[in-house]
C-alpha cells in the first residue's frame, strides 16, 4: 500500500538533511511529483505488455506488466511535462491494451535505449563502477556532474538506480528508473529530489550521496528505504504524447 503524502513542514525534509548557509540548490521550474507526476503507482496487474501474434512472451519469462514499467512511466512524465500537458487525475494505472497502457509500454521500450540501459545496469551490478571499481565513487565523480548540468539547464534528468550487486541477469529487474528534478549540495553530501513512480504524489523522495571530510563518497541511500548502490544518467528522446491529449 502506498503511504499517504507526509505533512507539510516549515522546511522540507530533503533540505533539512543538508542545510548549511553554503548550500547550493537548484530545481527544474514548475515540476513537483504531486502535480506533474503520474498519480498512480508502478503496480500493474499481471498481463502481457506486448503480443507476438498468438504468442504470449511471458512463456519465456519476459513481458509481464506486473514486473513494472518504471522507465515507461518516467518517459511519459517527461513527455507530458515538456509538452505542457497536465497529467490525468487517475489513481489506477490504465488497463492492459488501452491506448495509454500501450503508450507507456512503447516508452518503456524506448527507455531501454536499444538494450544499452540493461547492459549498463548489468556492468555496474556485476563489475562495480564504470566497468569496475567503486560504484559510489563512479556515481559521485562521473555521473553526478552530468546530472547537475541537466538540472542546472532546467531539464529533468532520467536516472537508472542500481539496487543489486552480482552477475545474475535475472536480477536486473530489481533495478529501477526515476526522474531527478532538483538537488541540494554542500560539503557533507548531495541530495537529489526524485519523482519515483513507485511512490506517486510524494514530494519528499530523495537519493543521497554521503561524503566524508575529505569529500570522498562513503555511501548512498534512498529516503524510502530501498537499497541504493549507485546511479547513472540515462538518455532521453522526447515523443509526442498523443494518447494523453
Amino acid at each position: 500500500m502506498v503511504p499517504a503524502p507526509p505533512r507539510r513542514a516549515e522546511r522540507p525534509p530533503w533540505r533539512n538533511a543538508f542545510y548549511r548557509s553554503a548550500m547550493t540548490e537548484a530545481l527544474v521550474p514548475g515540476f513537483l511529483p504531486s502535480t506533474s507526476g503520474l498519480h498512480f503507482a508502478n503496480r500493474f496487474p499481471p498481463g502481457p505488455t506486448v503480443r507476438l501474434g498468438p504468442i504470449d512472451p511471458r512463456v519465456i519469462g519476459v513481458g509481464d506488466a506486473s514486473a513494472g514499467l518504471c522507465g515507461g512511466m518516467c518517459f511519459t512524465v517527461r513527455d507530458l511535462f515538456g509538452a505542457g500537458i497536465s497529467v490525468p487525475p487517475d489513481r489506477e494505472p490504465p488497463a492492459n491494451g488501452t491506448p495509454r497502457f500501450q503508450s507507456i509500454v512503447r516508452r518503456q521500450v524506448a527507455s531501454l535505449d536499444w538494450l544499452r540501459i540493461p547492459v549498463r545496469f548489468w556492468t555496474r551490478s556485476a563489475l562495480g563502477g564504470s566497468f569496475g571499481g567503486d560504484r559510489a565513487r563512479a556515481t559521485y565523480e562521473k555521473e553526478w556532474p552530468r546530472i547537475r548540468r541537466e538540472i542546472d539547464a532546467g531539464r529533468l534528468a532520467l536516472l537508472g538506480l542500481i539496487r543489486v550487486a552480482g552477475a545474475n541477469p535475472f536480477k536486473l529487474t530489481s533495478n529501477h528508473q526515476v526522474i531527478a528534478y532538483g538537488y541540494a549540495e554542500d560539503g557533507r553530501g548531495v541530495g537529489l529530489r526524485l519523482y519515483d513512480p513507485n511512490w506517486p504524489d510524494r514530494d519528499d523522495v530523495t537519493a543521497t550521496i554521503r561524503l566524508d571530510p575529505a569529500f570522498r563518497p562513503i555511501g548512498l541511500e534512498q529516503s524510502t528505504g530501498e537499497p541504493l548502490l549507485g546511479f547513472f544518467l540515462a538518455p532521453f528522446k522526447p515523443s509526442e504524447p498523443r494518447a494523453w491529449r
